[in-house]
């Protein structure tokens, strides 16, 4: 399976959701991440070389399909794709996933998006990721607002605790934190991976 990480805008857990749902899929199957981010965000993360599975670039996923031939792929895009990036991403893609937050100009990007891959017609389910803990009902009403929209919607949230931004830097999952949230957290991403699988 091939799983696109894509949102207009940056701060919305783009690489965060890929390099966890990377994780989750490999303990089924052999997976790679493709980092397609001008940033580098998720090699960063890898660096540590504590991440369970193989993470490449654009220009190495060649080398690293062949050298390790994974059943499943991640791929985490640069922020703002156009038109264009999205219809060649979905030539290829069995679903994209749409991180956004509940803040209302990250809602605002998410639409913008949407309207352009509805133009493409490809699979997509968008994602409310970095939610407050406190913020429940806030993210109940903008899920009802999508699925009123005929917006597919993931029925997992992922919520927001502040060990999350120390992961990349330490090249851990929140499997892997030893904060009292983590496990939460990483129940969260294998949620997600079960509604992805069926």
């Amino acid at each position: 399976m091939i799983i696109t990480i894509a949102g207009y805008k940056g701060g919305i857990g783009k690489t965060t959701t890929a390099v966890h749902l990377a994780a989750v899929m490999n303990k089924n199957a052999t997976t790679l991440l493709i980092d397609a981010d001008e940033n580098r965000s998720a090699v960063s993360w890898a660096r540590q070389k504590k991440l369970p599975f193989n993470v490449a670039t654009e220009s190495t996923a060649p080398m690293a399909f062949t050298k390790i031939r994974p059943e499943h792929t991640v791929i985490d895009t640069k922020a703002r794709p156009s038109a264009e990036d999205l219809e060649e991403i979905s030539e290829a893609c069995d679903l994209i996933i749409l991180p956004t937050t509940t803040r209302p100009m990250d809602f605002e990007a998410l639409i913008k998006t949407v309207e352009k891959i509805k133009a493409i017609d490809m699979p997509y389910k968008v994602l409310l990721n970095m939610v407050p803990p406190n913020s429940t009902r806030k993210s109940s009403d903008i899920t009802e607002v999508l699925e009123g929209a005929n917006i597919p919607v993931f029925k997992t949230i992922v919520y927001r605790y502040s060990f999350i931004e120390q992961l990349p830097l330490d090249g851990i999952l929140a499997s892997q934190a030893k904060d009292d949230n983590a496990q939460k957290v990483w129940k969260q991403y294998r949620s997600i991976g079960k509604e992805i699988f069926g």
